[in-house]
C-alpha cells in the first residue's frame, strides 16, 4: 500500500523543469528585443 503523499515528486519536478525553461525563453526573447530596439535607434540617427 503507497500514500498519495509519495507518489508526487515526479510532477513537482516537471513542473520546475518547465518554469525553467520558460524563464530561460522569456530571457532570450527580451534579450533579443532590447537588441532590434538598440540596431533600429542606430539606424535612424543619421
Amino acid at each position: 500500500m503507497t500514500l498519495d503523499l509519495f507518489q508526487s515528486p515526479e510532477p513537482a519536478t516537471q513542473i520546475s523543469l518547465w518554469k525553467s525553461i520558460f524563464g530561460l525563453f522569456i530571457v532570450l526573447f527580451a534579450t533579443f528585443v532590447g537588441v532590434e530596439i538598440r540596431v533600429n535607434n542606430e539606424d535612424e540617427e543619421p
